[in-house]
């Protein structure tokens, strides 16, 4: 078996760009595979100065195959002397075969001309021959260069260009670079070029030269190293998993170094430390052997051997040291200003051109919660709470830590209150008010957060919208996807009763309000709603399993989010049931009737033409449910229960009788039920597998 080798040589790239980019290209690889019925073993590499991948034990060609080609029927192939006619003839040039070795066979009994071919497998260095620069040209990135004059687009310029067949090289010709066998070590530590023999000797080749080319492996690399000085020092150190993957893209040959900072920083929020080292400057962050206290140390890992290693620390240590003082100094200024400080900065802070400042953006937050505190039937002291959390919720984006380091934002508003004196409910709730900020982010606890948390998204969007700035393709540069994910995750894990409407509806009254604004607010709320159903739509079917069906019928119904999750679950777990099936089937008759029959004027619904004791049954029963105050919750056991009252009602009466006072009563009877059901959800959307 045969091995194959693919490097592409680069300037520095961005770690972040690094992984996503080598799994494109090994789908580009696999998918070419699976085309032309190859198969092989694919490993891939990336560096920041390379993206590559080996494939062994490739065959040295395709295998031979036989293909069978159908063709017109035979009855038109000839005519009476028994000449071939046209269609057969063009099948046959079409095909490349002489037309006396079309073969005939009956299909279904009736006979067909076939075309069979006898295809030889393509040698598999030609197929990567004519591959390799349609994967390189296929490969997207967020951010492209061109280098030079070249009209090529890539991550970053392409330096050299490494294929090889084994120990032979497969040519091809990019516009700034032909394929070679040669290839580049670490940048300091390997010389210039070096020549690499046989392509499954390139990860040893590489490791001559400083360089780890797979990124599983310089990861275990770094967390052995970080492993055997937690045990030397007795020491527990935070390895979190996206800095773990940031370094080890940052990196070719990994050394991990330890350095310290002065042990009185550590007065600082321990929050603050662990930004200063591990988001700015990629140092993991050292602990008690317990994991509780700080201790003034930190790892970082250089990219480089062991050479040299006193000066790389004492490097980082004078980095450290600069940035923790800012960070004090950032601390100790903000502790001088008083609230009102903070809300006059605000003032002067824009929110968004045209929306008014970071002050009128809180005053819109706090009207909302109100609003949506009563909505949640919060208590007083609750609803005071939830106000005083909307008032002070943003104040910490005037200080200068949040300025400095704004991932701290809602970390250091908590800090901040509670030394103002604030509650601790009220100071836990400015810092998870942001919560959730992703799809796998935990959610706030506390109630008198859910409206604030609600009102801070709601109206991002209402404003956002408001002017425009709707998010197209990829690009969402405020966020507006996130912010409506949040609520969404928000409303159906916390199963709050409120509506999508009613939320967009609110936070436009405020905003229209406050900046006496004259704006086609039923526009503006169609599409917030749409966007908002778009995320709720996508939630349902990647978190609940929801089938796209039973979204559709159930966003077409009138419940609430929470409670279209709540009778989704519900027959998700009940579709096999039986018994509901034959329900939900009979329940869309008298619902496809009415829909069918809505612009007929129908008459009050007289008990005297009754024609039939299913009749009264069935509108006895349909008047029920009109007066039920509750919904999904007896959704199933009240379908199930309507079954037999509808099958006899249908068995023993015609709707459409001529007597029009007899039709009329019968329609009413199944727009009641019709728009009962519509509470739900759409039944005309709802595909039952029988």
């Amino acid at each position: 078996m045969n091995s194959f080798l693919l490097e592409i040589g680069l300037e520095e790239v961005p770690a972040s760009m690094i992984q996503p980019s080598i799994e494109q290209l090994s789908e580009l690889v696999a998918k070419t595979f699976q085309q032309q019925n190859l198969s092989g073993q694919i490993e891939i590499f990336g560096t920041p100065r390379r993206f590559g991948l080996l494939v062994r034990n490739l065959p040295a060609s395709q295998a031979n195959r036989i293909e069978e080609i159908k063709g017109p029927p035979f009855e038109m192939a000839k005519d009476e002397k028994g000449h071939w006619k046209q269609a057969a003839l063009g099948f046959a040039k079409k095909n490349g075969i002489d037309p006396e070795k079309l073969e005939v066979r009956d299909v279904s009994g009736k006979e067909y001309l076939y075309a069979i071919k006898h295809l030889m497998g393509r040698p598999t260095k030609e197929i990567l021959e004519t591959s390799i620069v349609e994967w390189i040209q296929a490969l997207r990135f967020p951010k492209n260069m061109r280098w030079g004059f070249y009209r090529q687009r890539f991550v970053r310029p392409i330096r050299w260009l490494t294929c090889l067949w084994n120990s032979e090289v497969i040519s091809v010709e990019l516009e700034m670079v032909r394929s070679g066998n040669r290839s580049c070590g670490h940048r300091f530590l390997s010389k210039d070029f070096f020549t690499i023999d046989q392509a499954d000797e390139y990860e040893n080749n590489l490791r001559d030269q400083w360089v780890i080319p797979s990124p599983s492996k310089r990861r275990e690399r770094i967390k052995e190293q970080i492993q055997g000085l937690e045990r030397k020092y007795k020491w527990r150190v935070e390895i979190d998993s996206e800095l773990l993957m940031e370094v080890t893209n940052l990196v070719e040959w990994p050394t991990a170094v330890v350095g310290s900072f002065e042990e009185a920083f550590l007065e600082l929020p321990k929050e603050v430390l662990v930004t200063s080292m591990a988001v700015h400057q990629r140092y993991f962050p050292v602990y008690e052997k317990d994991g509780t206290n700080l201790l003034p140390y930190f790892v970082t890992i250089r990219n480089g051997n062991e050479h040299g290693l006193d000066t790389v620390r004492q490097g980082n240590e004078r980095v450290i040291r600069a940035r923790l003082s800012d960070a004090r100094f950032f601390y100790q200024e903000d502790q001088k200003g008083a609230l009102e400080d903070f809300e006059k900065k605000a003032a002067n802070a824009i929110f968004f051109p045209e929306r008014g400042s970071q002050q009128d953006r809180t005053e819109r937050i706090q009207l909302i919660t109100e609003r949506f505190s009563k909505s949640l039937m919060l208590d007083q002291k609750e609803k005071d709470e939830a106000k005083k959390v909307a008032k002070l919720c943003k104040f910490d984006l005037q200080t200068l830590m949040v300025y400095e380091f704004p991932e701290l934002q809602g970390i250091m508003g908590e800090r901040y209150a509670k030394i103002l004196g604030e509650s601790k409910r009220v100071c836990r709730g400015i810092r998870e008010h942001y919560l959730p900020g992703n799809a796998e982010d935990q959610l706030p606890q506390d109630p008198i957060t859910w409206p604030v948390a609600l009102a801070d998204r709601i109206d991002l969007l209402s404003v956002a919208f408001s002017l425009g700035k709707i998010p197209t393709g990829a690009a969402d540069p405020f966020a507006l996807r996130r912010a409506a994910q949040g609520i969404l995750q928000l409303i159906l894990a916390l199963k709050l009763p409120l509506s999508l409407n009613y939320l967009i509806d609110q936070s436009l009254r405020v905003l229209i309000d406050q900046q006496s604004l004259e704006l086609d607010g039923s526009t503006i709320q169609e599409q917030v709603l749409e966007f908002l159903q778009q995320r709720q739509r996508y939630l349902l079917q990647d978190q609940y399993g929801f089938q796209t069906d039973l979204i559709l019928a159930l966003e077409k119904g009138n419940l609430v989010p929470a409670s279209q999750l709540e009778l989704g679950e519900q027959l998700m777990r009940e579709f096999k049931n039986e018994a509901l099936k034959k329900a939900l089937d009979a329940l869309q008759r008298p619902f496809n009737i009415w829909a069918k029959n809505s612009d007929v004027n129908l008459n009050v619904v007289n008990s005297e033409n009754f024609r039939d004791d299913a009749e009264k049954e069935l509108w006895d029963a349909a008047q029920q449910l009109t007066n039920d105050p509750q919904r999904s919750p007896n959704f199933v056991k009240l379908v199930i229960s309507l079954e037999s009252k509808i099958e006899r009602f249908f068995d023993n009466v015609m709707v459409m009788d001529e007597d029009l006072s007899v039709r009329s009563n019968r329609l009413n009877i199944c727009k009641q039920i019709h728009d009962w059901s519509l509470q739900y959800l759409d039944l005309r959307e709802l595909h039952i597998q029988k």
